[in-house]
């Protein structure tokens, strides 16, 4: 007789289902902790003590707002530690810092390991970023202008020399209208079509006597002096036509042109010739080189004491001229430079392609440099935007009126490719090759008969060294 299989007892069926359950329910909790962010820290690292330090601050606080698994660090380096602590970090492929403040000197050192900032284009709006800004170091070029990667974007503008001025002595309507009179144009900064222009403004302020002194014009051999010719230079390249010069914002690579495919010194000619005889005119109305020269801490500190009329400054001095303690707060005027052009010095944000999140990381960078974000930042401090629309939104804020102009400079400025290209390689070469420049110039506004020939002997020696320096070192821009 066949005996029949025992049928499973309603308990053991019970006990199946419970477990069956168990098993479902845990694989929706485990699923159900899937999708929970895993918390995400990440270290920006930044010059510190700059206005982009301060700016990323807050930003950072708005981001965490809306991200609460982030904890984002600004961490601020010294200036001259800087490119040690990200290459170094970058080579060893750490994790962080993940965010890079650099600026366009620092660019080369840093571009070959840079993230290609391409691959979160879907992140950051590639094509909202100044142009001009990002030739200056976002871009990671190779020798013939190609674009190997995208580096880095401009967070913030900073400009060139630009020409600073106290309102209220050009808004004196007698001052204005004896100036009219007597030198033909208008008593007014913003406007200059030429470096004589300014001189004759400066020697109408010196004959009366407004201020103790009416321009301050840079003249120190220890740096100054390299920053200062690029714009004059490229002024008196296009004024004279000289052949290889062509208009572009001024910078490093003023200073050599690519003449039929062939580096050489743009300076050791009748524009350099130029440039020197009215630099020599311009220092007049300050206190005497053989006295003091005018250098980097003399540009941040003379201004504000109310003894200038006019002074050749960077943007970034803004805040401490309109400080409390400053004479000329509040009656601060900035404008291009004569021939109306500027340089662009922008501060730059990379990212590291080992961070613990690069996506996230170029997020970041996306909010910060988010309409919203720029305008916290344009009313809080005066924040200048790396982008077409957060400069042009700053340039209606009351305080940056006189970003007018130089939004519109901005659209359509641009460097040619080769000079572009050649920017990391003349960058590094001017740490060796500005001694012999800023010497030269010295040599030149010390002498007790500053002519042309003296000029451009002095020019030559120096253009001699260069090339011969570039030769030697077998380098190839």
């Amino acid at each position: 007789m066949i005996k029949k299989r025992p049928s499973i007892g309603k308990v053991t069926a019970a006990v199946i289902a419970i477990v069956i359950i168990v098993i479902a329910g845990g694989a929706g909790y485990y699923y159900y902790l899937s999708t929970i962010p895993k918390p995400v820290s990440m270290t920006i690292m930044v010059d510190s003590g700059s206005e982009t330090q301060q700016y990323l601050t807050t930003v950072a606080k708005d981001f965490e707002a809306a991200h609460p698994s982030v904890t984002i660090n600004v961490e601020g380096v010294g200036f001259s530690d800087m490119v040690t602590t990200a290459s170094t970090a970058l080579k060893d492929k750490a994790s962080q810092p993940a965010i890079i403040m650099f600026y366009p000197s620092q660019a080369p050192d840093l571009a070959p390991y840079l993230a290609n900032l391409q691959d979160y284009s879907s992140e950051i709006n590639l094509s909202n970023m100044i142009y001009a800004n990002m030739q200056q170091g976002g871009y990671y070029y190779a020798p013939n202008g190609t674009v190997i990667s995208t580096i880095g974007v401009p967070i913030h503008s900073v400009f060139g020399y630009v020409l600073g001025y106290q309102k209220s002595i050009f808004e004196n309507t007698t001052l204005a209208s004896e100036f009219q009179k007597q030198y033909g144009f208008a008593f007014n900064p913003t406007n200059l079509t030429s470096w004589t222009q300014l001189y004759d403004i400066a020697s109408f302020i010196n004959s009366t006597h407004v201020t103790q002194y009416a321009l301050l014009f840079p003249d120190s051999s220890h740096h100054s002096d390299i920053d200062m010719v690029m714009p004059l230079l490229e002024y008196y390249g296009l004024k004279d036509n000289v052949p290889g010069f062509v208009a572009e914002p001024p910078g490093y690579y003023t200073l050599l042109m690519n003449q039929n495919g062939k580096w050489t010194t743009s300076f050791n000619n009748t524009a350099g010739v130029d440039a020197l005889m009215m630099w020599n005119q311009l220092i007049k109305f300050q206190p005497s080189l053989s006295v003091q020269s005018i250098g980097y801490d003399q540009q941040e500190q003379f201004p504000e004491t109310g003894q200038y009329a006019m002074f050749i400054m960077w943007t970034s001095f803004i805040p401490l001229f309109e400080a409390n303690t400053s004479k000329i707060a509040n009656n601060l005027g900035i404008a291009l430079l004569p021939g109306q052009m500027t340089g662009f010095a922008p501060t730059f944000l990379g990212i590291n392609p080992y961070g613990p999140n690069p996506k996230l990381a170029a997020e970041f960078i996306a909010f910060a440099m988010s309409n919203s974000e720029y305008e916290k930042g344009i009313q809080s401090m005066g924040y200048i935007p790396g982008t077409y629309t957060g400069i042009a939104m700053a340039s209606q804020s009351s305080s940056l009126s006189w970003l007018g102009p130089f939004s519109s400079y901005a659209l359509t400025a641009k460097v040619p490719l080769l000079q572009a290209a050649a920017i990391p390689v003349i960058g590094s070469l001017t740490g060796t090759l500005i001694p012999y420049f800023n010497g030269e110039v010295y040599n030149f506004m010390t002498s007790s008969h500053p002519t042309p020939a003296l000029a451009q002997q002095n020019l030559q020696t120096a253009a001699n060294e260069w090339m011969t320096y570039i030769q030697q070192q077998h380098i190839t821009l």
